[in-house]
């Protein structure tokens, strides 16, 4: 996904000109979201040659949008679960658009029963770097970055019971860097909770081990 430089501008703009209200709701379309409509969303990846069951969010909301430091392209949860134990493991997806040359992402923070918790990326991938030739004008690079890391599975699930229909409440979290820059963006509960529902169906039915 290519985002032009000046439409990426002004959505930069515009997401980091109140920092304090840059994420505090959810878009309406995706508040909207029920878990029964993220259960019929779901994808699920069954590749007999892996060792993971994937079940994925991914198609359960597809439009991008703003968030405080960055455009989010595709934001989405999975669950890898085990053929052999069944157990999950729980990702959270980023595919950010930003600009700018920020120091290395060192990982990220939330909150979780009010306490301040701290993860690190499994995934730090630098996807594509559209920066202006040496005889332009100086403006700095538009980046394209994926970021994946994990959360435990009572923290998936407090996430799910935080769900209210048509809350555009998220559960907020937020990338840091060495330098002090941060992205913060945000999950919508609705997401966690299907996801957690499909899980256990999968698991209920039996993961395929042949």
């Amino acid at each position: 996904m290519i985002v032009a430089r000046p439409l990426l501008a002004a959505l930069l703009a515009f997401g980091c000109s109140s920092p304090a209200a840059a994420y505090d709701k959810l878009p309406r379309g995706l508040a909207k979201l029920t878990p029964a409509d993220v259960v019929q969303r779901i994808r699920i990846e069954d590749d007999q040659l892996e060792p993971h069951v994937v079940v994925s969010t991914k198609a359960a909301w597809d439009s991008e949008r703003r968030i405080e430091g960055a455009h989010a392209s595709d934001v989405h949860l999975r669950a890898l679960i085990d053929r052999e134990s069944g157990a999950p493991r729980w990702q959270v997806w980023h595919d950010l658009v930003y600009e700018g040359e920020p120091g290395e992402i060192a990982g990220v923070n939330y909150h979780v029963d009010g306490r301040l918790e701290q993860a690190e990326l499994a995934v730090a991938e630098h996807r594509y770097d559209d920066c202006p030739s040496v005889d332009a004008m100086p403006i700095a690079c538009t980046r394209y970055t994926r970021f994946v890391f994990e959360i435990p599975g009572d923290v998936i699930r407090q996430i799910a019971a935080s769900y209210r229909p048509e809350s555009r409440e998220p559960w907020r979290l937020r990338f840091r860097d060495e330098s002090g820059r941060s992205i913060t963006g945000g999950l919508a509960p609705a997401e966690a909770a299907g996801l957690v529902q499909a899980v256990e169906q999968v698991r209920r039915e039996g993961v395929s081990r042949d």
